[in-house]
């Protein structure tokens, strides 16, 4: 059985420099907690952006037991992934190329552990675009910018 303590305590130690290419909202005094804040945009997403699919990636962390832990680790629980991911339909130039983005989300003050540094810097790098937000309205926009059919918020 695969021992993932010592991957866990690692979290912390090291903290790589996040990849220029990572969109990052700026802090805020806003009061709202991550969950809040994630939770209205996807509320919004699936009301006004009903072309884009949004998902949530579970990422385990409120699972009580190291049993449970180490389960969804041996699933293919990847630490440090964004909290949700959009898909859409593409039409370029009459090629067909889909859209892909990973929003992380964070409260007004929150900054992504090491783990999430290192899978955006990995999913950057591999072309998705990705970012950390703290808004709706930043998000929503981000995504326009990158392509995602999703109208402007105010």
């Amino acid at each position: 059985m695969i021992d993932f303590t010592e991957i866990d305590a690692l979290d912390g130690a090291l903290y790589p420099d996040l990849d220029p290419r990572v969109f990052v909202e700026p802090k805020d005094k806003g009061k709202a907690s991550e969950y809040t804040r994630q939770k209205e945009w996807v509320a919004h997403m699936r009301m006004c952006a009903g072309k884009v699919l949004v998902f949530a990636v579970p990422n385990g962390t409120h699972i009580a037991s190291n049993a449970g832990r180490t389960k969804v680790k041996a699933e293919g629980l990847y630490t440090g992934f964004p909290d949700t991911g959009c898909l859409w339909e593409g039409d370029v130039c009459d090629a067909w190329i889909p859209g892909v983005a990973f929003p992380e989300w964070k409260d007004g003050k929150g900054d992504p552990s090491a783990a999430q540094i290192e899978c955006l810097n990995r999913l950057v790098a591999m072309g998705y675009p990705c970012g950390i937000f703290r808004t709706t309205e930043v998000c929503c926009n981000w995504l326009r910018s990158v392509g995602a059919p999703v109208p402007g918020v105010r």
